[in-house]
């Protein structure tokens, strides 16, 4: 017998039925408003790579403490990540890895006080189970994911990072992609030199030349540094976010940060010796747990999109987005309360940091929140070599990438203003060339619903089977040109055929 649609179910498919159905002119070719604006696509792509692996997460390594939640078992999880991306990478980390110990760990510790708040008191240590170990494995197996793996260096234990390592590798195997010591040092050494001497001390006696870093908060110098000192590490990484949740907003989240791009360029240069390349292993929206109604809303989606895509244009490898449940993010922040915008007790929302990509936990459930869509567009452009594209007449609220691919062009066009459509022509096509296409839209940048993402309106229900569907759309012209127009605050990714 079929079961019985909840109110709350059927109010959200009607307004997405709605959406998609007033979507049914976006990006068709046509007339608009002003003359579009040309970008040439080049008859050779002659740009980085899009990596594979440049859509991941991260996760405090405090999820560990409960087996159940990185595990095989926990189907719906592990269907959100593979649908994310097939060849994912997990990173484990976060504060609460420098107060993590392998299971049966007794040598001497020393008493580690909070980084932030009442700093008098003692912050205990915990025990990661040997089989929340076994059951990662489990969980990585099922989702065909690796990871990165955070290793405790404020404990300054050179017997405890052995061991914790010792237990990582035989447990994990070539699910491990790489370990790392100590996450955002930079928090309690003042200098690199002290931090490279505690690295030396604590994670050079077990290193095998599978140990990253330095993981550091915003340092490109450290990663210089550490890259010219540790040849052998495997990748090098650091971390950004754009500003503190308090600062954050929807104007400002939909601001390209063009000088992080000019970081990328230094961070890429400094790894390219490493054969895992650069990573951001922790990376957001807005630091402290992101921004209620900014990083949870559809204008994260079309960041999150912008940033992937920017950064692996500029050389990056992978691109980890921190999230997880609301209390594994409150603890790595001493307890700071980063509730906001009055989501019912119990529900998803409630459960999720605000940045999170993928809400829930396991007593509310899980589901992809507008950030996870924004990330899955940009995933769909790997394996595609990217375009060099003159687009200074773009204006600054709009970007576009393209990339090279066996079956033709694919194309990602943003339009980041809350208030004007942008029209453009690309130029340069296969003449008379298929078409299809797949807008990524919401009812308006602050929304948390009704977001659509292709034509299939099941977009943020738990437990349904999407799928991403394209429309086509009118093929290129006989002069190998494309007329494309964005309502305000949308995206689109175009598929034009060999």
């Amino acid at each position: 017998m079929p079961q019985r649609l909840s109110s709350q179910r059927r109010d959200f498919l009607g307004t997405c039925t709605r959406r998609a159905a007033g979507l049914a002119a976006l990006a068709l070719p046509g007339a608009a408003s002003s003359a579009p604006v040309p970008v040439a696509i080049p008859t050779r792509a002659t740009g980085h790579v899009v990596p594979p692996t440049i859509v991941g997460l991260s996760y405090e390594t405090a999820v560990l403490r409960d087996p159940r939640f990185l595990a095989a078992s926990n189907t719906a999880l592990v269907a959100l990540f593979r649908r994310l991306n097939p060849d994912g990478v997990l990173r484990l980390g976060g504060n609460t890895s420098d107060l993590a110990l392998p299971a049966g760990f007794a040598g001497p510790l020393p008493a580690l006080h909070p980084l932030y708040r009442q700093r008098e008191r003692v912050q205990p240590y915990y025990a990661v189970p040997d089989d929340a170990l076994a059951a990662l494995a489990g969980f990585l197996d099922a989702a065909g994911w690796k990871v990165v793996f955070g290793l405790n260096l404020r404990a300054d234990s050179a017997s405890l990072a052995a061991a914790y390592a010792a237990r990582v590798r035989a447990a994990l195997g070539p699910r491990l992609l790489a370990l790392q010591v100590g996450n955002e040092a930079n928090n309690y050494f003042k200098t690199y030199a002290e931090y490279k001497a505690a690295w030396d001390r604590v994670a050079g006696p077990a290193d095998r030349g599978d140990i990253a870093g330095p993981d550091s908060g915003a340092n490109t110098d450290w990663v210089q540094a550490f890259g010219r000192e540790v040849p052998g590490a495997p990748l090098l990484s650091r971390h950004y976010y754009r500003e503190a949740a308090e600062r954050g907003s929807l104007d400002d989240i939909l601001t390209h940060d063009a000088d992080f791009d000019r970081e990328i360029v230094v961070l890429a240069a400094a790894a390219r010796g490493h054969r895992h390349g650069f990573w951001l292993t922790e990376t957001n929206s807005y630091y402290r747990g992101g921004r209620a109604g900014v990083s949870d809303a559809f204008a994260a989606a079309l960041w999150g999109l912008d940033f992937t895509l920017s950064a692996a244009y500029h050389g990056a490898a992978g691109v980890c987005f921190q999230g997880g449940p609301r209390g594994s993010i409150e603890s790595s922040l001493e307890g700071h309360d980063t509730r906001g915008g009055g989501a019912a007790p119990g529900s998803i929302d409630a459960a999720s940091s605000n940045y999170s990509p993928i809400g829930g936990d396991l007593g509310a459930g899980f589901a992809p929140r507008p950030l996870y869509y924004g990330l899955l567009c940009a995933r769909l452009l790997a394996g595609g070599r990217f375009h060099a594209l003159d687009t200074a007449a773009l204006p600054p609220d709009a970007r576009v990438y393209a990339t090279a691919h066996d079956d033709g062009t694919r194309i990602v066009a943003v339009n980041a203003s809350r208030t004007r459509a942008r029209a453009l022509r690309f130029a340069g096509l296969p003449p008379r060339a298929g078409v299809r296409a797949a807008p990524l839209s919401a009812p308006d940048v602050a929304a948390r619903t009704a977001l659509v993402f292709g034509q299939d309106d099941r977009t943020l229900m738990p437990g349904t089977d999407w799928q991403l569907r394209y429309r086509a759309l009118r093929p290129v012209s006989t002069h190998g040109a494309l007329d494309v127009t964005l309502p305000a605050g949308t995206a689109i990714l175009i598929h034009v055929a060999a």
